[in-house]
């Protein structure tokens, strides 16, 4: 918005730019963050979040977020800028308690999110899910069980519509319960986090001149990276039989679920 010459005008450095910011950030980024985390939490932990404080959490924080937020459209219509210790004009204080009481609501809405999270952890035997399905998807990771095994799937899905799983439960795909086969697995390396760790030193380095500490991370680098080509233990297999139990015991508590 403030890249149209004439609206960046009247409104640059007002505290229309801080509303508009948090208006792309939280509703467009944040507001998306929670929700990936609620519906993706039970397929990483097992186990669903509590809906009470997950309520909770939503309420405060859209509420709060427009509390908090639309006050500072209209001080920066009326020309407010921002960065200031004081003005001079006392009818604004009342947008500006307004904006507070809206920032006191929206920390309400983080302290359920957290609250969630141990409530969540301590009742986690009755959220359990133990069917991998807890919100009738239509992508695939819905297919495997929650946690998912460390190779996600035994057999290479058959995928023949955009929302395979959904295809799948349709027209009643069954899942295969023999014939299982060793996977390949690549193992794991903290050669990756390590280096990019030097890598960032390096730009650090290098931006405030530390000439000395850019030369030995560059080296380290350098070399870590050569010590890793000869890392020859890079996979690993899963043997068939660990598959197949892994696979039965989906298989029972599908059965009990049902």
């Amino acid at each position: 918005m403030l890249a149209i010459p004439s609206a960046d005008f009247v409104l640059h450095n007002s505290l229309f730019l801080i509303a508009h910011f948090h208006n792309v950030i939280i509703g467009g980024v944040l507001f998306g963050l929670f929700a990936a985390i609620t519906y993706w939490f039970p397929k990483a932990f097992g186990y669903k979040l509590d809906p009470f404080w997950g309520k909770c959490s939503f309420w405060c924080w859209l509420i709060g977020f427009y509390m908090a937020f639309m006050p500072l459209y209209v001080l920066g219509f009326m020309g407010v800028t921002r960065r200031l210790n004081h003005f001079e004009d006392q009818s604004l204080q009342i947008w500006f308690q307004i904006a507070a009481a809206g920032a006191f609501v929206i920390a309400l809405g983080i302290a359920s999110f957290l609250i969630q999270l141990v409530v969540s952890y301590r009742k986690r035997d009755s959220l359990r899910d133990t069917t991998g399905d807890p919100w009738n998807g239509r992508t695939l990771e819905w297919s495997t069980s929650s946690p998912p095994p460390s190779y996600n799937f035994a057999f290479t899905p058959q995928v023949h519509e955009g929302d395979a799983w959904d295809h799948m439960k349709q027209n009643n795909v069954q899942r295969p319960l023999t014939g299982f086969l060793p996977i390949h697995m690549p193992a794991n390396t903290g050669a990756g986090i390590i280096i990019a760790g030097l890598c960032t030193l390096l730009g650090f380095a290098l931006v405030w001149h530390m000439w000395l500490v850019s030369a030995l991370t560059f080296l380290a680098i350098i070399g870590g990276t050569i010590y890793h080509t000869f890392n020859y233990k890079r996979d690993y297999y899963i043997p068939a039989e660990d598959v197949a139990r892994t696979e039965a015991e989906r298989t029972r508590l599908l059965a009990n679920h049902v």
